[in-house]
């Protein structure tokens, strides 16, 4: 059996490698890892190169060297100066508003006064001409009567106003300005009544140096407390030297009562039984809680 021969090798395949696999196709793992790093690097690069452009741009816009910066931040400097002039100007319109309506309070004001002093002395001029013109015709008071008691230590008055002339239309202003004298002090009339020339009705009210008007609380009742837990007390007082005819109610409303340390101008609930006036009070007692 003859031995083959071989003289020439087999060819080199550059591409071939003791590393390659035995079986199946050899996978280009290296050369795709290599383009996707260079294609990383190049979009990192390109990244960086984009912020630094921005960076600079930002920083060129606001470099107060930069013309184009100096003149929009003169454009905004006029924008705020004039809205400035403008508020101003509007806080000096609303400031002579201000001093034109001060200026014409102070005149109405001022007219106001003079107007009221005026009229004061109208009055005054015109109550010196009654005052001259009712002693000239020497107007007085005559009847002086006393009637009934009208409230706690006052009673009324009349008189009649005589020597007025027919032809005076001021009488009831003559009446109210005449005064009188009773227990020897001089009272005007609270009010009066003019039924013609010589019939001149003046009415007083009298609170000095009536003893007959003067009621009093007798004696005193204590009814304990209004119910157990109210903090309440209720008192009683019988009204003695109630006058005869006179209003029950009113003296009783309007004589002055003390006790416990307290004071009341009259009684707070008034009621009558057997021909007897009584005044009822109810206040707070801590004794009553």
């Amino acid at each position: 059996m003859s031995s083959r021969r071989y003289d020439n090798p087999p060819p080199y395949s550059p591409s071939s490698s003791e590393a390659d696999p035995l079986i199946g196709p050899r996978k280009p793992y290296r050369r795709y890892q290599s383009s996707c790093v260079f294609a990383a690097l190049i979009a990192i690069a390109f990244c960086i190169i984009a912020f630094t452009i921005v960076n600079l741009c930002i920083s060129l816009s606001k470099d107060p060297l930069d013309p184009d910066v100096r003149e929009r931040i003169r454009k905004e400097w006029n924008i705020e100066l004039r809205r400035h002039e403008e508020e101003v100007l509007k806080r000096i319109d609303i400031k002579k508003c201000w001093l034109l309506e001060d200026n014409d309070r102070i005149r109405s004001r001022e007219q106001w006064r003079t107007e009221v002093e005026e009229h004061k002395r109208e009055l005054e001029e015109r109550r010196k001409h009654e005052e001259e013109e009712r002693l000239r015709l020497n107007m007085f008071w005559t009847d002086l009567a006393s009637h009934t008691c009208t409230t706690y230590a006052t009673r009324e008055y009349t008189a009649r106003l005589v020597n007025v002339p027919s032809y005076y239309n001021r009488r009831v202003e003559a009446c109210m300005a005449t005064p009188v004298k009773i227990h020897g002090v001089e009272y005007t009339p609270k009010w009066c009544e003019d039924h013609g020339p010589n019939n001149v009705v003046g009415h007083w009210e009298v609170d000095q140096h009536e003893p007959d008007c003067t009621s009093y609380w007798n004696w005193y009742k204590d009814f304990g407390c209004v119910s157990p837990g109210s903090g309440q007390r209720r008192i009683e007082h019988y009204l003695e030297n109630l006058p005869s005819g006179a209003d029950w109610k009113e003296f009783c409303a309007t004589t002055p009562a003390s006790f416990n340390g307290m004071h009341f101008m009259g009684s707070e609930i008034c009621f009558q039984w057997n021909g007897g006036t009584y005044g009822h009070w109810v206040f707070d007692d801590d004794n009553c809680k």
